[in-house]
């Protein structure tokens, strides 16, 4: 019989527990690294606690398994210095490098001829009399780091509304970013192997309200040539960084019908959710399959279908949910429960899969 894969997920939330249990297809052992008792994947996955920044607890961690996936990006670097040089690690840090930095992520996208937003960079006090005759109105002030769901970033129209808002954000290095006059927005997933294998999902429209996903839809009835622009961008993202497992990236189409990239997540997705019944391969098994260097699942949509996050206390009122008017047109749907510890304003605590 053949050994069994042991595969170290970094992070205990939604994502790490879907992952796991993607591994019950699969020839692999799931084994969990949570900061937080009760997570998740705890109730799925052997699980491991210990702080992201534990030395100590990181070394003893990976060495009961054979590699090394994460759930998020931004992993202490001393950890990912632990790991890189002790255990396979993917994605691969140099592509997380990029991803964690959105002033590399941006100049990534610039070098690989992939259109993007236009941007300026802003580190201190005296950046601001540059930028004040640059900058372009409306548009959104970002930090270069550690910004997800809408998290350190403001919008702005006038000179002193950027001043103000980089006080703020505690005047950090931040971005600021033109404002796209956006149509619709739609995120590509994809995923690569180490031998060069690549699958890519159709394209799955996006809608946000508060700054967090509410709804993907699948397929996007995204017009056939702006859908195959974004694959190959996202194709060509996969083999210039040599990935390999799930990524995620984020477009905008303005009004113009221009495509524009957003943003890339290293990692499993939210929109990518919907593949679990939506699909032939889920993004989760998808990226087992990846990262283990197995044959990449088909990625064929079995059906259309609609993915609604559950923010709060929506998990508390499914049926009314079920009973909204854009979904009736479904004849099954699929509760997801993360099992979260607490209900709280704004947070992820399940979706609902409409097929």
């Amino acid at each position: 019989m053949k050994k069994k894969i042991k595969v170290g997920i970094i992070g205990g939330g939604q994502l790490g527990m879907m992952l796991a249990e993607a591994s019950s297809k699969l020839n692999i052992v799931p084994l969990v690294y949570s900061n937080t008792k009760d997570s998740p994947a705890a109730k799925v996955a052997k699980t491991y606690y210990g702080d992201f920044n534990d030395d100590k607890k990181i070394r003893k961690f990976i060495s009961k398994v054979d590699l090394i996936t994460y759930e998020f990006e931004n992993i202490p670097t001393s950890s990912l210095k632990i790991i890189e040089k002790s255990i396979p690690i993917f994605p691969p840090i140099s592509a997380l490098k990029i991803t964690q930095d959105r002033v590399k992520e941006k100049k990534f996208f610039k070098d690989n001829n992939i259109p993007c937003a236009k941007t300026l960079i802003l580190k201190k006090i005296s950046d601001l009399k540059k930028i004040k005759k640059e900058v372009l109105y409306p548009s959104i002030i970002k930090t270069t780091r550690l910004g997800y769901d809408g998290k350190g970033q403001f919008s702005f129209k006038n000179y002193l509304e950027l001043e103000a808002s980089w006080y703020k954000l505690e005047k950090t290095t931040c971005i600021i970013e033109e404002k796209i006059n956006i149509k619709k927005e739609i995120s590509i997933i994809g995923a690569r192997t180490p031998s060069g294998e690549i699958e890519v999902y159709p394209s799955f429209n996006n809608i946000h309200k508060n700054h967090i996903l509410d709804i993907t839809k699948l397929p996007s009835r995204t017009n056939k040539k702006t859908e195959k622009l974004a694959i190959d961008y996202t194709i060509r993202i996969l083999k210039k960084l040599r990935y390999v497992g799930i990524l995620c990236v984020e477009f905008f189409i303005d009004k113009n019908g221009k495509l524009v990239a957003n943003e890339m997540a290293p990692r499993v997705h939210n929109s990518g959710h919907i593949t679990i019944e939506a699909c032939l391969t889920s993004q989760f098994e998808q990226h087992l399959r990846a990262i283990t260097n197995q044959s990449l699942g088909k990625v064929d949509l079995i059906k259309p279908a609609i993915m609604k996050n559950l923010i709060g206390n929506d998990i508390n009122n499914t049926q009314l949910i079920k009973s909204k008017k854009m979904f009736s047109n479904f004849k099954k749907s699929k509760l997801h429960n993360y099992k979260k510890a607490e209900v709280k304003s704004g947070r992820k605590m399940g979706h609902i899969t409409f097929i």
